[in-house]
């Protein structure tokens, strides 16, 4: 019950716990899509009102020709708009439109899932029928399922009107929907180990935007519309999501917050058919970013990044145009040119300068011990060492605003990182990037993973133009245990830009 005093729940389940304080509170989901979280999922695509009366509808009947029936439609109206819907969210076929929007209103999408297992133990299915399923609520027509397990078109349609009796459905759609909900749950319940709060949707802005091949750019937008238009970049292991105490910071200065989850991290996918530590996954970044602002009508955004200097540095070089003022919070060199080693994530850093390789398999390992209550545990310990961050993350809505922002990685969102984590290990110094006048450092001097004077010198030589502050109270945590800091710095260049 100590638990709950943190959950961000509606106010009458908060009265609720309140004045039965010695009662067990069981708050949970049985797989139901709320028509409230399917409208999010639909906005965060762009559809337009009747795509996504009629998306909604498709969802909960399976089927186009009841959903025209219900909402007093003709059939071929309802087919266009799902269409529109489908080309909307970057899809070919209804089945993975179901998918797709299922999966999203549960917020967690894992890279590597073993949905045919999953499928096979909880409705005791054969597994020839569950990855037949799986295939199908994917997208895939049966003839197309059936030549990827290498059986006949008839063999698999036997398979699945039993799959689709065994579950109570009549429509790859609602299969779809069948098995996104029966994963999310999983997801759930692997990334949080049963233990977690209630985030309200709409503190969570999602939005969507497609790549030119199909692929998706997941991104926030904290508004407001009429605020000056910056950038948050998460840093390597995080995701979009921008903690409440910078968010009120910068809200409070005029800013109009915009997070995008970079290629391979969160909800945003892999960059396609990229290996590696063969491509700079900085640079190929920096498109999601100009695809983004032109979704937005936004031509230049302010910066502030916690850490991810190289993704910042690789915006200014190849998109200067979309770059105002900066400010990077405790940047971080390549992982070869600082000799610092400490704590656990030095350890890490060591071994991934010494066999890059390990990036995947120390990134697994790394996502399995982020499940349940395990960070509240872990993250502080990586913090020992500097007394600004363990002061800073013994406070609960710092400590809750991090965790969440590992969650995505927790289920599984790896790719990002082992590009990003492997490009660290390799990679040399870059050259100078001139003009970078409204450009700012903030380096905290009680930083465990680099050396903050190293880091100073470092930094000072790439960007020879930028100003520069080494925070005496300040760790890796800056960007929250001082958000006003961070955001009075981007707030006085941006005066002094306008004074000009």
């Amino acid at each position: 019950m100590a638990q709950t005093a943190d959950w961000q729940v509606p106010d009458a389940l908060a009265a609720a716990i309140a004045a039965n304080p010695n009662a067990l509170l069981v708050v949970t989901s049985l797989g139901s899509i709320g028509v409230s979280s399917l409208e999010i999922a639909c906005r965060a695509f762009g559809m337009a009102g009747l795509e996504t009366r009629v998306t909604i509808a498709t969802v909960h009947t399976g089927a186009i020709h009841e959903t025209a029936r219900q909402l007093g439609i003709s059939y071929q109206t309802a087919r266009e708009a799902i269409a529109g819907a489908m080309k909307r969210a970057g899809v070919n076929r209804l089945p993975a439109l179901v998918s797709r929007l299922s999966a999203i209103c549960f917020g967690v999408m894992p890279e590597d899932g073993d949905e045919g297992t999953l499928l096979a133990n909880i409705w005791a299915i054969t597994p020839r029928q569950a990855a037949l399923g799986a295939l199908v609520a994917d997208g895939l027509s049966r003839a197309e399922a059936a030549a990827a397990l290498g059986i006949s078109e008839s063999v698999a349609k036997k398979e699945i009107d039993r799959l689709y009796q065994t579950l109570g459905v009549e429509s790859a759609a609602a299969l779809a929907r069948v098995l996104a909900e029966t994963n999310a749950m999983q997801w759930v319940i692997r990334a949080t180990g049963g233990s977690m709060g209630f985030i309200e949707s709409r503190r969570e802005p999602l939005r969507f935007a497609l790549r030119p091949d199909g692929t998706r750019i997941a991104w926030s937008d904290y508004g407001p519309a009429s605020g000056q238009p910056m950038l948050v970049v998460h840093s390597s292991m995080t995701t979009r999501f921008v903690s409440r105490r910078l968010l009120h910071a910068l809200h409070a200065r005029g800013f109009r917050p915009i997070a995008i989850d970079r290629p391979g991290f969160g909800l945003s996918d892999p960059i396609a058919g990229l290996v590696a530590g063969a491509h700079d996954p900085f640079a190929e970044a920096v498109a999601d970013v100009g695809i983004v602002a032109r979704q937005a009508r936004i031509a230049r955004f302010d910066v502030v990044s916690r850490g991810a200097a190289h993704h910042v540095l690789a915006l200014g070089r190849l998109r200067p145009d979309l770059v105002g003022q900066v400010v990077i919070v405790n940047p971080d060199p390549d992982s070869q040119s600082d000799a610092r080693r400490h704590g656990p994530l030095g350890a890490v850093k060591e071994a991934y300068i010494r066999r890059p390789a390990l990036v995947r398999l120390m990134a697994r390992l790394l996502a399995s011990q982020l499940t349940g209550g395990k960070p509240y545990r872990l993250v502080p310990r990586t913090l020992e060492g500097s007394p600004p961050d363990e002061a800073a993350i013994a406070e609960p809505d710092i400590l809750e605003d991090y965790v969440r922002s590992l969650r995505p990685f927790a289920t599984g969102r790896i790719e990002g990182y082992v590009n990003e984590q492997m490009a660290h290990a390799t990679m040399g110094r870059p050259p100078p990037l001139p003009d970078t006048h409204r450009w700012h450092l903030l380096v905290g001097a009680h930083d465990t993973l680099y050396d903050p004077d190293f880091v100073l010198a470092y930094w000072r030589e790439t960007l020879p133009d930028a100003g520069w502050t080494k925070v005496a109270n300040g760790g890796r945590m800056m960007a929250m245990s001082h958000a006003g800091l961070v955001a009075d710095a981007l707030a006085e260049m941006r005066a002094a830009t306008e004074k000009m």
